[in-house]
């Protein structure tokens, strides 16, 4: 993920400003508009890991791997799909530099609680997704990771249409 990450941050830095605030319609998103949901996904995320946000409506009842395999496949085969919570919906009220410096310490933080993670307790629900619901460390970091590889090809159509 961090080569990725890296790969993409080279990318950004190789871009216009003309190009990472185009946007083809008044309904689309740019390409700091993507950033920053990208950073907003993973700050909720970190949050319900880090118990900053309650998790504790995680029942396992409310599992469905059907549900998690439709998220991954809708992301992977690029359906287009309304955000299923609008707090994820990007405002573009901040900068590209602001949001970088805002995912650099949710990247570390996640690192860290990612590393401090007893083997035991792996398999614990630790996140919910708005569709999904319930998952556990595994599917949650394979979620973060199809969610990135998603956004990075939304963000290569962006630029496309801007040509």
């Amino acid at each position: 993920m961090d080569k990725k990450y890296g790969k993409l941050l080279q990318h950004l830095n190789s871009l216009s400003d003309d190009v990472l605030y185009f946007k083809a319609a008044a309904d689309r998103w740019s390409i700091v508009e993507v950033i920053e949901h990208l950073v907003v996904v993973e700050e909720n995320m970190l949050a319900q890991l880090t118990g900053a946000t309650s998790t504790t409506r995680l029942d396992p009842q409310d599992r469905s791997a059907k549900k998690y395999q439709i998220v991954i496949k809708v992301m992977t085969r690029d359906i287009p799909a309304d955000v299923p919570d609008e707090s994820m919906e990007p405002h573009g009220r901040f900068s590209l530099a602001e949001l970088l410096g805002r995912w650099d310490d949710i990247r570390q933080k996640t690192r860290a609680y990612v590393n401090e993670i007893d083997p035991e307790e792996a398999d614990n629900l630790v996140y919910r997704h708005p569709f999904a619901g319930p998952l556990d460390m595994a599917e949650t970091l394979g979620f973060i990771d199809v969610h990135f590889d998603n956004h990075m090809r939304h963000i290569d159509r962006i630029i496309a249409d801007g040509s």
